[in-house]
């Protein structure tokens, strides 16, 4: 009898531990809860249980909340479920005549491992402070030591606006830049760079040397220096056209220059001597003037 005994009791016990193996002591979860303090009657607030999918596993929806009342001071108005966390939604529903503090409910969640295994997890009530619309009578002490310390605030990105900042003052050293270039291109200094103004100032000089025929050459060629530089080609009669495309201003000299071209062939080939060293020099007074004048 006692050996029969024996063995109906290790047979009930075998079947206990069978029933018994898919389900775990108790589970600690990581919770975020709200603030506790400073809520009154129609403010929402959120508690959070996080959990580790692979190390904890997934909860068991069957456990979940469901929306609704809860108590004299709060409503479930939201159940968000993830894989990784579940997400309450809390609404205050009632005031409290003075200052109080309430708590949100516990939770009783189920949690699934991988292997099957279930797991309880018990979450606590958590208590928050709450008060009234109005409040009459005085009011409580505050002591320092009830503070919290200030968040700080999210930096702003503004890589955006300093880009746009960027680009706008950008365009506008350009602008500057370019108004500087015309204020600067009127000025004496750089009209005395340009190519019939330094011809005007070289005949000048060849002026005080006398007017032979060895001066008037050497005239003539920085006169010519200037007139292939201001076309961009060596000019000769039969290009004359570049040189006024490349500075429509030059257009009314047009005459001069093709007088100037011409009796330049002539001195060339022995048909005739070069202009006088005053006529030379009228021409290229004349030019320097029309330059300066588009350079305007």
């Amino acid at each position: 009898m006692r050996a029969r005994a024996g063995l109906r009791a290790q047979a009930l016990l075998g079947a206990l531990l069978v029933s018994m193996t898919g389900v775990a002591c108790a589970l600690s979860l990581q919770t975020i809860e709200p603030r506790a303090f400073g809520y009154t009657v129609g403010d929402v607030l959120q508690r959070r249980v996080v959990l580790d999918p692979n190390r904890d596993g997934t909860l068991d929806p069957a456990s979940l909340p469901h929306p609704g009342r809860s108590g004299r001071w709060f409503q479930l108005r939201e159940v968000a479920s993830a894989p990784d966390a579940v997400t309450l939604v809390y609404q205050i529903v009632n005031t409290p005549e003075q200052p109080d503090r309430e708590n949100l409910p516990s939770l009783s969640l189920r949690v699934v491992a991988k292997d099957g295994r279930v797991q309880e997890a018990s979450i606590g009530p958590f208590t928050v402070a709450m008060t009234p619309v109005v409040h009459f009578g005085p009011y409580e002490q505050i002591q320092m030591t009830d503070l919290r310390p200030d968040i700080a605030p999210a930096p702003i990105d503004t890589s955006a606006r300093r880009g746009r900042i960027l680009a706008y003052a950008a365009a506008l050293l350009a602008l500057l830049a370019v108004q500087a270039l015309r204020w600067l291109a009127r000025r004496p200094s750089w009209r005395r760079a340009m190519p019939f103004a330094r011809a005007s100032r070289a005949l000048r000089r060849l002026s005080g040397q006398g007017d032979d025929v060895p001066t008037r050459c050497l005239a003539l060629r920085s006169l010519h220096q200037a007139l292939d530089q201001a076309a961009g080609v060596t000019l000769a009669l039969d290009n004359l056209d570049a040189l006024f495309q490349a500075h429509p201003a030059l257009e009314s000299a047009r005459a001069p220059v093709q007088a100037l071209l011409a009796a330049s062939r002539a001195a060339f080939f022995g048909q005739a001597p070069p202009p006088s060293l005053h006529e030379l020099s009228q021409w290229a007074g004349r030019l320097a003037e029309l330059e300066a004048q588009e350079a305007r």
